[in-house]
This record gives C-alpha cells, structure tokens and sequence, in this order.
C-alpha cells in the first residue's frame, strides 16, 4: 500500500477533528454499555476574552489524555467544555471599543444599552478560544458548552444567592476592602498580589500635642503619608512605658482643623518605627479593628478614583493619592514637623489585572460569611481525604491552611457585565432579596424597587461551575425569570436551547467528576470555592481528584508575559511543529514542577512523529496479503468492553483471506517455540502497555510518554523492524501480519496523546473496522479513538525473553560503538569475538544471522576466553562477558592513532575550561543551578569519552 513519504500534521488535523465532532463521537451517548462506568471532567472555563496560551494547552493536554484514555476503555466519558463571562476584562474591551471608536463613555450610554453591546462583543469575539480548542483536538462534548451567564446558569446564580441570604450566609456592610481605582471595583483578597520594591520611603511626621511650656511632639511614621488627612487617632502599646502618660490626651493633626485621641492598643509593636502609629480607620484594615475597638470616626478621605475628597480639606481635594502624598509632605517640611524620611522595602498589594496599586478604603460591600461552608470542606478533607492533590505535596497542606485562616468573601463588584446582584430596595433604603424582581415585588408589597446596581463577583457563578453546568437551577427551575433584565430577550432566546441538550439525568450521571485540572494560582480563587458551594447546595463532593499543574515559562526561565516578550504562543507551535508533537511535549512535561519551554524538545518529537509515520510507511508499503490479529479471538486478556486489550501481537485461528492458513497466537497451548524477536517485542508490548496504565491512573503523564517513546523509537523502529526486515521486504506474510498487529495495537496506546497522527496511520492499516472497537462502540463508524485501549497482561510478559533479546542488543550496540570509535567503514565487515559463559553462547549462537546482519559483521566467534590479536578494540557485555573486534586491515593505524590523540586534545583542552569554571567559587555561586549541572554533566561526560579514547589508542600500540 503507498502512502505519502512525508507526514502532512495539517491535512491530518483538517481532516479528522470535524468528523470526530459531527459523528458524535465526544458525546457520552455514543457509548452504548448500559453498565458503563462514568468518567468526567468540566474544564476550567476560559475567558471570552481570551485567546489560547501555553497554560491553556498544557492543561486541554492532559484532559484530553485522561479522557480519550477513559473512552477507549469503556467508561462513559464527558468533558465538558465552557466558557467564562471574565467580568471586569470585558467590560474594559467594551469601554475600550466605546471610547476609540464613538469617542464615549459606558455612562454616556446607559447600563441597559452598554450590556446589549457587552453581549455583542461576546458574540462577536468570545469564540476564538473555542475554535482553538478545536484545533488542539480535544475531545469535549460541544453540545454541552456551557457559558457563566447562560440563563439556567444565572437561575443558579440567583437561586444560590437567595438561598444563602435567607440562612443568613451572606449580609451587606461596611468593611475594608482591596480597591481598584483603575477598574473601580472591589478585590477579592485573591485577586491582589503582593509586590515588593526596594524604593519605598518610611515618613517621620510630628503631630503636636498641646500641653503647657516647652511644645511636645509625638511622631509617627508611615508608609502612605497621604492617608493621615483621614487619621482620628494615634495609637500606642499600652505597655509601652514612652507613652503611657500620653493615653487619654489628644494631638493635633497637622494639616486640618481636629484634634484626635491617643488610645492604647496591644497591636501596636513598640518596635516598629517609633513606637507610636497613625490610626486611619477608612483606609486600613488593621486600624479599621483598632477604630472598631475604639469606638472612633471613619474618615473617607479618598474618591473611587484615588483622588482625595471635600473631606481631605480643600488644600488637597481633587489630587491624585500620590500627588497628594508629595504635597502632605512639602507641607509638613514647610512647618517643621517632617522629622525625617528614611529608606524603606515595602510590599505593595496590586490589582492583579491591571496592575494598579490597589488601595484600601472602607466601603459598603456584599459579603459571604465563609465559616459554615470552610468547616464542609475541611471536613471533607479530613474524612475522605477530597480532593486528592496531584502532587500532594506542597498542595494539600497549603489547601488546608489557607481553608483554616479564610475571611468573609466580598462578592460584590462595581461593574455592568456580570450577574447584577438580585437585590432591590424601596425609597426608604429597605433591601428585598429575591430571584426576580416581581418576586421582590411582591416581598415589597407592591412599593417601586430599584435593583442593586452592582454585579457578582465572577468567582461566584464559577464557583458554582461543578453543578450548574449539569443542568442544575436551584429552586426557582420553572419559574418565569424573564424579568431578570442580565440579558436582552434576543440573548434569552439564542441560549435555551443550551439547557435543552443537557440530559434530565447529567446532575445523577456526572457529579462528582472525577478529576479538576488547574493551576496553582486558583486553587483558592475557584477549587476551594466549587468545593464548598457544590457540598452545600447538592451535598456532593464536586471532584475527586485535582491535578496541579506547573507554570509553563518562557525560554529565558521566567514567567511568560507582553513585557518580556517571551511568550510561546501555541498556535505558532501547531504550526510549525504540528498540534501531536506539542501535546506529547506538553504532556512530557506535565510533572506539577515549572518547567522552561524548550523548542529543541519539541523538535524531537516531531520527529518522532515523523518515525512512526516512516515505520508505518514501511510496514504498509510491504503488507500484500498480510492481515491484522482479530481484535476478539486468540489468547489475550479481555478488556473493560469485552474485546482484545492486551498485546499478543498475531492473527487468531481462524482462515483469513489472502493467507494460507492461519497464525497460532504467539504463546499457544500447543507451545508452539517463536523466534526471540517475536516474543521479545509482545513482552515489550505488554510491559509498556501495564506500565502506561499504571503511569495515567497516577497521573504520571511524563512516564506515559518516556514508555511509549522508548517503545516506538527503539524497540519497534530500531530494533524490531530491523531484525524482521529481510523477513517482511521477502514477502513474508506471516511476518508482515506480526508487524502490523504490533503496530496497530501500540498506536492504541498512544492515541492519546497524538490523536491526529494515531488515526491518520489506524485508519490505513489492512482490515481496521469498528469491530477493533470497544464492546460499548460496536455500532459507531470506525476509529482508533473508539477502540479498546490495549491494558497489558503479565502472562505475555516474557521475562526470559526480553533478557536474550538485551544480551543480544547489547552485542550489536557494542560493535557498533567500536565501529565509530575506530572509524570503521561501513562497508568494511568485521570479525566479532565474544568470550562469554556457555548459556550466553548458546543464545548469541542462536541470534548469530541477526547479530551479524546488524553489526556489518561476516565472523561470530564464541568461546570461553578471547583469542585476539593485540590491535583489538575491545568492550564488555553485561554479564560479565567481553567483546572484541581485530582491527588489522580495518584501518591505518598510524592515521588513526593521530587522528584519536587530536580528538583527545581537544577535550582536553574542553576539560581544562570546565574545570577552571567549576573550580571559581564565584562563578559556581552567582551563576543559574541549570548552568552550573550543564557543566558538571558534560565534564562526566568529556571524562568518559577521554578515557574510552585512551583505551582505543592503546589497542593501536
């Protein structure tokens, strides 16, 4: 059969995905076992705004892995796909295209009109990450897409709110929250990230404290000078005996017309600074507990924008915080009080977004009390030990402290998109929590309501992402929401039908998942929050499992980002490597450690690709009149569907067509004797197959890869096709049928991670059909993504087998290597002396044709000692047996002996550098780890090669 010299990834990616989707294959109805396991995971929703990154893609990897894996075993698979509404960068794309392109803001609109255009935006642009996705080959389930704004989604939302209220777990108050003057919204403690800078600035104010006689001075000293408009205390240890006088007195605050108290307060550190602190309970967190205890004024002196108000004084009102910052302490040096300002580390907290210092202000917010919900999942922890982490260590520990020490959640946000809090209040300020407005309504008595303007936090409709998207609405399914007013009627429209493909049955079928793939970096924001609202609202766990992925970062060893300008983008990868040598590169290194991207890495697995596209070429170019092993007959263990999922490697017993008669399974119970090779490569198989198994049931997907990587590139290319070469390329049925059937059932195994290639190469494979398929696929057209996943059976393991087969391997590696260390001609055949214990001369004599043929050799000779000449190049098998090649008119040994003796200059000369480097202590302290392990490794290494070079001269003497 001919197929083309070159494998095309792209025709191969075009081709197979649309048929896959249409055919309904990532369905879970396409399984027809009404006794089928269920297997399923919901993705981590990515943004609409977003477009696929290298996190994205090593995340959709090894998904797709763990469910491809699952399917071809029978289970009844889902992977739900989805989408997130991402709040806040939306809403800043749509005010963006607003301003440049009408010259407006959303208030120059109106909310109503700016959510039309926020949901034209989505339509417009929010599918890019799908259709990459497409193009990546996971396998979801697309008629169950779900979107966090989707209307049965938001009667989750609202129901879950209401719900919540009722019992009391969510209250509106005046707290201290993280604000982002560049949004204009509230943060989550998550969403703000820490940032240390070396260039921060410790202020020494003086506040006057009125007495009689010489004046008194009680200083200060703070970080954010700008804040102490809004101060209405001072306070000290009172254990601090420097101001214990002073408690009960008052000072005057520089700048404004008030005088504040000094209070003593035990969280004050007598260390820090000058023993005494400036108290501003509006705008933060620890002196808004200290106003509490104190009973003092709140004092906002700040606008959403961080611009300073009316009550900052009118010297001030209008500038900028930091504008504001650099004139309090002009004003203070004008009037002597600035003592001194010293040098100072700080860490500032970061909108995460946007970057914008966020600032800490008192503001009025909707909260969820976290204590009830904290203790489920804590106790879900402790008795069953869910979710388990993969790697446990540091996750799980981390998980439990952060669970042990979590606050209340501000949930509410300043925003238009979103899911608009379903709470309305009267004239009189009265709040009606309820799931419609006609609802609240009615709550209200008939009195004119005005809904809360702001939005939920996204985390909150995620939060809820393990159950919603199985169809689950809360109390309210049924009820007319149409009064919600999140989304236009057209939007209503356009959506119910997504609420109509989720079957009645997925909540039961499919919850808990099995497994949650994500990133460390929302282990907090989202998996600990889909775990405790899941257990709450339909007491379930919402995952078993939770795979933590690693950061993929840049070349360079630092986090990808714009600024660098080192990110990867994964569709330039598909493109120029192919979408198969990404994933298996990606699921390679797939460890939960970061990881540096590597494009020679990658380059080596296209060409693996390239080899199995080759080898498969080969078999099939020699394959007239072969046929594959019945996928259900001969002596193989049964798999989870009832057909042939381990590896044996041979046609059953039965008449196949082109063939005289037919092939005994590799081990019959007749004990039928096969050559090594053949049994050597089925134990390799079967061993490989367990081992792929066992490497994916415990999400070891970089073993997965190293097994079917070695198994592919050396036993069946390297090796095998080499050994039965003469044997196919004569015409050998039987020989070609073997091959095959390894074949076939090896790109069983690594389907998972190549989808397109595996399929490309199954489907023109002799004889291939759904009846290769598992038990559960029996009726659905043919292809590998349906067949039964090869599990392995130890009683094809040939230990004994595989033990000949390595002595003999070694026999041939060793020729070979002396071969290029001597500069052999390749068409120079050599004499190969072995002197080796009886048992390992009886199977090197039995291998004598194929060691000869591999070695370029036209001379085996076996004895119990050697026999050389003294111009021999020699090397030692394991088992103690030793190898030698004479060398006498191979080569010329003065030419060789200068051209060995320039090679050991060389690296010497190599060596000399290397040690010079490794011997700087400074060098080995300032430089990168990796560096200084690349130097050790290659010093070994020019070692080795010295001394294999010194032994080869001597053989020359």
């Amino acid at each position: 059969m001919e197929i083309p010299k070159a494998y095309d990834p792209k025709q191969a990616e075009e081709s197979h995905y649309e048929r896959w989707e249409t055919s309904g294959f990532f369905k879970p109805e396409i399984n027809k076992d009404p006794d089928a396991e269920k297997y399923s995971i919901v993705i981590p929703p990515p943004n609409v705004t977003g477009s696929l990154h290298m996190g994205h893609a090593l995340q959709h990897t090894i998904m797709d892995v763990l469910i491809r894996w699952k399917r071809m075993q029978g289970f009844r698979t889902l992977w739900l796909p989805g989408t997130d509404h991402a709040g806040i960068s939306v809403q800043r794309k749509v005010a963006e295209q607003l301003r440049e392109e009408e010259g407006k803001t959303p208030i120059d609109i109106g909310r109503e009109e700016f959510i039309r255009r926020a949901w034209a935006w989505k339509e417009q642009y929010g599918n890019t990450i799908t259709e990459q996705m497409r193009r990546e080959g996971a396998s979801v389930d697309w008629s169950r897409h779900r979107f966090t704004m989707d209307e049965s989604l938001s009667k989750a939302v609202r129901s879950v709110f209401v719900t919540l209220y009722d019992e009391g777990w969510i209250y509106k108050g005046l707290r201290i929250v993280n604000w982002c003057p560049k949004d204009k919204t509230v943060l989550s403690d998550l969403e703000v990230k820490e940032e240390t800078r070396k260039d921060g600035k410790l202020y020494y104010l003086k506040y006057p404290v009125p007495q009689a006689g010489s004046p008194l001075y009680l200083t200060v000293a703070t970080t954010r000078p700008e804040t102490m408009l809004g101060d209405t205390a001072v306070a000290v240890n009172p254990k601090d005996e420097r101001y214990r006088d002073l408690i009960g007195k008052s000072i005057v605050l520089p700048l404004t017309d008030r005088e504040i108290p000094i209070v003593g307060d035990e969280y004050v550190d007598p260390e820090f600074g000058t023993g005494a602190v400036k108290v501003t309970p509006a705008h933060d967190p620890n002196d808004y507990q200290i106003g509490l205890r104190h009973d003092l004024e709140q004092l906002l002196v700040m606008n959403d924008d961080a611009t300073m108000n009316a009550a900052a004084g009118a010297e001030f009102e209008g500038l900028d915080r930091f504008k504001a910052r650099e004139k309090v302490i002009e004003r203070f040096d004008e009037l002597g009080l600035l003592e001194k300002i010293d040098d100072y580390e700080i860490t500032l907290p970061v909108c995460e977004r946007c970057k914008t210092v966020v600032e800490p202000i008192l503001s009025d917010q909707w909260f969820v009390k976290m204590d009830e919900m904290r203790d489920m999942a804590l106790e879900l922890m402790r008795t069953e030990g869910v979710p388990h982490f993969s790697p446990q260590v540091p996750h799980e520990k981390v998980y439990t402290a952060w669970l042990e020490n979590l606050k209340d959640w501000t949930i509410s946000r300043q925003l238009w998109w979103g899911h608009q809090i379903p709470a309305w209040y009267d004239s009189e300020g009265n709040v009606f929590v309820a799931r419609t407005e006609r609802e609240a309504k009615e709550k209200a008595g008939g009195r004119e309501l005005k809904q809360d303007a702001d939005v939920l936090d996204t985390w909150f409709s995620s939060g809820l992402w393990a159950f919603s998207t199985f169809g689950w609405a809360g109390e309210e399914a049924g009820r007319d929401t149409s009064e919600s007013g999140e989304k236009g009627e057209e939007q209503l429209t356009a959506d119910s039908h997504q609420l109509s493909a989720i079957s009645k049955n997925d909540l039961d079928s499919f919850l808990p998942t099995d497994v949650l793939v994500t990133g460390r970096d929302i282990i907090f924001l989202w998996v600990s929050r889909m775990i405790m609202l899941t257990k709450k609202f339909v007491d379930k766990k919402a995952f078993e499992d939770v795979i933590v992925t690693g950061t993929v970062l840049g070349k360079d060893g630092k986090p990808m980002s714009k600024s660098r300008k080192n990110g990867v983008d994964p569709i330039e990868m598909f493109d120029k490597f192919g979408v198969d040598a990404t994933r298996i590169y990606l699921a390679s290194i797939a460890t939960g450690a970061d990881i540096k991207w590597n494009d020679l890495l990658i380059e080596t697995y296209r060409n693996f690709a390239n080899k199995i596209w080759n080898a498969t070429r080969f078999c099939l170019m020699n394959s007239d009149g072969a046929i594959i092993g019945s996928p259900h007959e001969g002596e193989v263990a049964k798999g989870r569907g009832g057909s042939a999922s381990a590896v044996e490697g041979f046609p059953a017993e039965e008449e196949p067509p082109r063939q005289e008669k037919a092939l005994t399974p590799l081990h019959s119970k007749e004990g039928s004797y096969e050559p090594l090779p053949d049994r050597w490569i089925v134990s390799r198989l079967n061993v490989t197959a367990l081992n792929v198994n066992k490497a994916l049931s415990r999400y070891e997907f970089h073993t997965a890869v190293s097994l079917l990587y070695h198994f592919f590139w050396d036993d069946f290319c390297d090796w095998y096709i080499e050994l039965k070469k003469d044997e196919i390329t004569a015409g050998d049925v039987v020989s070609s049928s073997r091959i095959l059937s390894i074949l076939e059932q090896a790109l069983r195994l690594l389907h998972p991670f190549m989808p397109y290639l595996t399929e490309e190469l199954w489907l023109k494979l002799p004889g291939t059909s759904n009846a290769f398929h598992n038990a559960a696929y029996a009726d659905a057209g043919a292809t590998i993504m349906l067949a039964d996943f090869p599990a392995g059976d130890p009683t094809f393991v040939d230990e004994q087998a595989e033990a000949e087969m390595q002595l003999v391997i070694d026999t041939i590696k060793r020729v070979r290597n002396i071969r290029s260390e001597m500069n052999i001609k390749p068409s120079d055949r050599v004499s190969i002396h072995v002197a080796a214990a009886g048992e390992m001369r009886s199977i090197l004599a039995a291998n004598e044709a194929q060691i000869k043929k591999l070695a370029r050799a036209d001379r085996l000779v076996l004895a119990d000692s050697l026999d050389v000449p003294k111009a021999s190049a020699k090397a030692v098998l394991s088992g103690g047996a030793e190898i030698a090649v004479p060398l006498e008119g191979l080569i010329d040994f003065d030419k060789e002996r200068e051209r060995l003796q320039n090679q050991i200059a060389k690296l010497d000369t190599e060596l000399q550098r290397l040690n010079g480097q490794l011997s700087n202590a400074n060098f080995v302290e300032r430089a990168p780890v990796e560096k200084v392990q690349e130097l050790r490794g290659r010093k070994e290494e020019i070692t080795g090669q010295i001394a294999a070079l010194r032994s080869n001269v001597a053989a020359l003497a």
